[in-house]
């Protein structure tokens, strides 16, 4: 194939990707994901039941689904994603709101096919652009790549967040109506599944965007025997080139320590709200408003990745991460946002990093198996920091002489985050000493992949 058509492809499979990264990743009902649950009739337990099915499910498939994409292609997984995207929204609309006795089985369904969606995205979609992109000679262009679909992810980030949260107000839909001239008036019970329903649609975009997608080289037709054999392998051949390749290895260290701290943050980020005093109607524009750092932290990313190392750039990130950790614990009223914001724009310079570094690093026939891992360790880090964390309100209640308030354990375990994170960070280093001796970062050096 000549090179015009190979960049016209590569443009395409761009254009492609940045739609399929939107769509995917900003939903609807993200700004009312909790309440929304519970509106269905489901109770506190349930919830927290099915979050451990949803993370389990991406940390069983992650590796699998990434060996997949290497060997049957990258573009089948994200058809499988754009599917199962469509399906776990299908399962909402249809499920009965109210308690039933079928009600938790559907949203264990639901969550399956939602984690199986996350899997199956993880990776394929990063290493299939990133593949053409380099078929064309033009992967210098992966920085700027993966700035726009950033800054554009966040930007569809925020338009979801905005919409999603008024869609499920009735006040604010009834206003809207009365405002169209219309005398329709709505109750919350007929809006539990609108923002359900507009994801619905953003499915049908990821599918075609999935469609739209083409491979830079040919897959191989193997029956499926040979293709789940050789997805083991690949597998197998990813996992010893981690260990045995020092850069990737100190990545995704580092990414797991850095991801873990700040995700377990957002996972609580409406109770650290409260506790600042601010009001329950600026959540919504709050998330809005860190969504938006996205147009501005990709440019800073790309700029550090073009002018500092990766040991440098993750050094800096650690020490935002830790000076924001230490800010929480203050819980400052009002300014207390503040230090979270250092965590939002770090967490996103880490997104970028670890993408960044992999994809030029990996070998193009695994570099899908390798994203997957990214995805693998980042989620079975934070499902054991929440365990951690869980742990450790247990021990901050059993300190306290009688009864505690809610808020004063909360800030009590704040106060521990920055220090776990110095010595996880600590520790990080000291395993890659151990590892590969004072053998400094840098690029890996391909190896065999045969087994």
């Amino acid at each position: 194939m000549d090179t015009a058509n190979l960049e016209t492809i590569a443009w395409r499979n761009v254009r492609s990707f940045t739609l399929f990264r939107m769509f995917f990743s900003a939903r609807f009902y993200y700004p009312v994901y909790a309440l929304l649950f519970l509106d269905y009739g489901l109770t506190l337990g349930q919830f927290g039941v099915l979050n451990g099915i949803w993370a389990a499910t991406i940390v069983l498939l992650e590796v699998p689904s990434g060996a997949l994409a290497d060997t049957i292609g990258r573009r089948n997984l994200l058809w499988v994603a754009g599917v199962c995207m469509l399906l776990e929204m299908l399962v909402l609309l249809i499920v009965p709101i109210g308690p039933s006795g079928w009600l938790f089985a559907f949203f264990v369904c639901n969550r399956l096919l939602s984690g199986a969606a996350e899997a199956a995205a993880s990776g394929a979609d990063e290493a299939l652009v990133y593949d053409s992109l380099k078929a064309a000679g033009l992967e210098e262009r992966w920085g700027h790549v993966l700035e726009r679909v950033q800054r554009d992810t966040s930007l569809a980030f925020f338009f979801a967040m905005m919409i999603g949260a008024a869609v499920y107000d009735p006040e604010m839909v009834n206003a809207w109506l009365q405002f169209l001239g219309l005398s329709i008036v709505v109750e919350q019970a007929q809006l539990i599944k609108l923002p359900i329903l507009l994801t619905l649609f953003s499915g049908v975009v990821v599918l075609w965007m999935a469609l739209r997608m083409r491979e830079a080289a040919t897959v191989s037709e193997r029956s499926v025997r040979e293709t789940l054999a050789q997805s083991w392998r690949q597998t197998g051949a990813a996992a010893r080139w981690i260990w045995a390749t020092p850069l990737p290895f100190a990545i995704i260290l580092a990414a797991m320590v850095i991801d873990s701290a700040v995700r377990q943050f957002l996972t609580l980020a409406s109770e650290y709200w409260h506790v600042i005093e601010l009001p329950i109607a600026s959540y919504g524009l709050i998330g809005s408003g860190m969504a938006l750092m996205g147009l501005l932290v990709p440019r800073l990313a790309r700029l550090l990745t073009e002018k500092g190392t990766p040991l440098k750039n993750f050094l800096l990130t650690g020490a935002a991460v830790f000076l924001g950790l230490l800010g929480l614990g203050f819980a400052v009223p009002i300014w207390g946002i503040l230090p979270a914001i250092l965590l939002y724009a770090s967490i996103q310079l880490t997104g970028f990093f670890v993408s960044r570094y992999l994809n030029e690093a990996a070998p193009s026939e695994q570099r899908a198996t390798v994203l997957s891992f990214r995805g693998l360790s980042t989620n079975f880090s934070y499902g054991a920091v929440s365990l951690m964390y869980s742990g450790l309100i247990v021990w901050i209640k059993a300190q306290a002489d009688g009864e505690v308030a809610r808020e004063s354990v909360f800030v009590d375990s704040l106060q521990c985050f920055p220090w776990y994170f110095a010595f996880t960070m600590f520790m990080v280093f000291v395993l890659y000493r151990l590892r590969f001796g004072k053998e400094s970062l840098k690029t890996p050096v391909r190896i065999d992949t045969q087994c």
